[in-house]
């Protein structure tokens, strides 16, 4: 079942969601419902696969660097150690296994990566004024698709960084190569670092942006939350259910049909009265057709009409019909 098609029997309204202004408000042709489908079930059970090992992964390898890499004889440094490395191979199996099992849904992941490595230059002004925004709410960010900037950078590092993780983590236990993984291996986790913090941030803490959370846990967001912050992908999964309101539209005229004056009948007794005066004047031009007009000289009544000659015919007295415009 499509998003626009789900029940509007759904939560109410967020506290925390943004008010509107009227420009971006659409107006609905038809009811729509209070929360949409942003994510997929396929979608959300991969960001988990990958979520719930990795913030694993990080807490236990900060607590073996910090405090038994110092003193590695300490209590339960074995717990720690052997739960980073079975997180480690769920980091490596649960995606697997979650996108074999909804491999029908393997496009639309496809559709995510590319669409998280297609960069626009509202992107880069998002990330320069999304800081301004938080503190200053006079900012506006520009209009962003699915995912906006921080979260496009987050997944690029994701995509690029994940084969390497799983490549050094398993690296570390293999004797002569064990050194330069682990360095490598954290200095991926060095550089994930802000990238995990702020992604944590931004889905629990920012007021502004914590609804979303919402839809990586049932799938449904706010729609009005949803058409602020992600105005390019709401108008292109749901734009064509709106209108412009009623106060916007030009009311069409269809061409209707009026009737014209006929046209008056000549006059009989003038049309009689210029005869005889036509065959009593000299032409001034010789050779002329007699469908020109011909020059003549006044008569003693100082009568300077300028006949033609054959009379032309009138049309005869009917009514026309032609269509009204604008």
């Amino acid at each position: 079942m499509s998003a626009a098609a789900q029940p509007a029997n759904t939560k109410a309204k967020c506290a925390s969601t943004p008010a509107i202004p009227s420009a971006v408000v659409a107006h609905a042709a038809t009811p729509l419902p209070l929360e949409i489908l942003r994510f997929k079930k396929s979608e959300r059970q991969l960001h988990w696969a990958i979520a719930v090992p990795f913030i694993i992964c990080y807490a236990t390898a900060l607590v073996l660097v910090t405090v038994y890499n110092p003193a590695p004889t300490r209590a339960f440094r074995a717990v720690f150690s052997w739960t980073h490395r079975l997180s480690g191979a769920c980091l490596f199996l649960l995606p697997l296994w979650t996108v074999l099992r909804h491999r029908h849904d393997f496009d639309v992941h496809f559709h995510n990566v590319r669409t998280v490595w297609r960069w626009r230059i509202e992107d880069i002004k998002w990330l320069f004024l999304t800081g301004l925004s938080i503190v200053n709410k006079r900012v506006v960010l520009p209009d962003q698709g699915k995912f906006n900037a921080g979260e496009k950078l987050n997944f690029m590092f994701l995509t690029a960084s994940y084969p390497l993780f799983l490549v050094t983590g398993f690296l570390i236990w293999l004797p002569g190569v064990a050194f330069a993984s682990w360095i490598l291996h954290l200095l991926l986790a060095a550089l994930a670092t802000p990238l995990v913090f702020g992604h944590v941030f931004m889905a629990t803490v920012n007021p502004d942006t914590r609804v979303g959370l919402q839809g990586m846990i049932s799938g449904y967001v706010n729609r009005r939350w949803a058409q602020h912050h992600y105005s390019l992908w709401y108008n292109e999964r749901f734009g064509h259910l709106h209108r412009p309101p009623a106060s916007e539209v030009k009311p069409v005229h269809k061409p209707s049909l009026m009737p014209v004056p006929a046209l008056a009948a000549p006059d009989p007794a003038r049309a009689a009265a210029n005869v005889p005066l036509a065959a009593s004047l000299e032409p001034a031009v010789q050779n002329m057709n007699k469908k020109q007009l011909l020059a003549f000289k006044p008569n003693q009544e100082n009568d300077l009409t300028v006949i033609s000659w054959p009379p032309a015919l009138q049309p005869a007295p009917v009514t026309q019909v032609v269509a009204e415009t604008e």
